[in-house]
């Protein structure tokens, strides 16, 4: 049965504890029909830890209406000014909380309300049990939980769209508790370099970081326009899900994402506070 905690009424897309019956409207019923089975089609990576990538993530109208939605800067907020910033003091990652009432910073009505529709989306019970569906082994043990109990485990989920700049990296880190799974939807637009998607890595033995470091990266999700990377969060002996960004070199660099995570615990403004954790 579908358990992603639902948004409650009174708070539009705030996480409510209990599951709840969400009428989805006719544009976002679509775009989770389509999600669903493009992440049930999804090829499924099981090393160093569960991850998947896939392409055509979005109806391809809805994904040009994305596109030319995108909020202008002036809507976002640094995520982090004191962690990401240039030499100039400028913030090199801002975002825009969908799912904790930040929409209302986007200023015309039919690009809030086109938007509130994808957070609408991203927030459904039916993308929260397709996406578990599909890495059930490495869920369960992030949760503690049997395989066949993942699809029972309460989620809380959020969404964010966040866009990078020249000078942002983010070291080679698991994330940790208490997010379950991780979901990145790329914005490319066509001509973006495509070497600007995530980059997974492994560590290295001990004897051999002393050339090379403590990690090697081993894969990096391509960043195509309306595809999505997606990977199951872990920091045990078992599995480690290391994952960061090299640096993004060139000041007409802007990566343009939106980040889903389905949490294990209730977490309010947990997008506007996720990086201090």
């Amino acid at each position: 049965m579908p358990v992603a905690a639902a948004p409650s009424e009174a708070t539009s897309h705030t996480r409510a504890a209990r599951p709840e019956t969400r009428v989805l409207s006719a544009r976002a019923q679509r775009i989770v029909d389509h999600l669903v089975a493009r992440v049930a089609a999804a090829p499924i990576e099981n090393e160093p830890y569960q991850n998947f990538f896939q392409t055509e993530a979005f109806p391809a109208d809805i994904y040009a209406e994305m596109r030319e939605r995108l909020p202008k800067r002036d809507s976002y907020l640094p995520l982090n000014i004191k962690r990401w910033k240039n030499a100039a003091g400028q913030s090199t990652r801002d975002r825009l909380v969908l799912s904790d009432g930040e929409l209302d910073r986007i200023p015309l009505q039919e690009d809030r309300a086109f938007w509130s529709d994808v957070t609408d989306a991203m927030m459904s019970a039916e993308l929260q049990q397709a996406v578990y569906a599909t890495m059930k082994e490495d869920i369960a043990l992030r949760l503690k939980c049997r395989p066949d109990q993942v699809l029972d485990q309460i989620a809380w989920p959020t969404a964010m769209l966040v866009r990078d700049f020249e000078d942002y990296r983010l070291r080679p880190h698991p994330d940790g508790p208490p997010r379950v799974v991780t979901m990145m939807f790329y914005l490319a637009k066509p001509g973006d370099p495509d070497d600007l998607g995530t980059s997974v890595y492994v560590e290295r033995p001990l004897l051999s970081r002393i050339v090379g470091g403590r990690f090697k990266e081993v894969s990096r999700f391509p960043f195509l326009p309306n595809s999505v990377a997606t990977f199951v969060v872990n920091d045990t002996p078992q599995r480690k899900s290391w994952h960061g960004r090299e640096l993004i070199e060139g000041a007409s660099i802007v990566r343009d994402s939106l980040i889903v995570a389905w949490l294990s615990q209730d977490f309010p403004e947990f997008g506007k506070k996720h990086n201090d954790y």
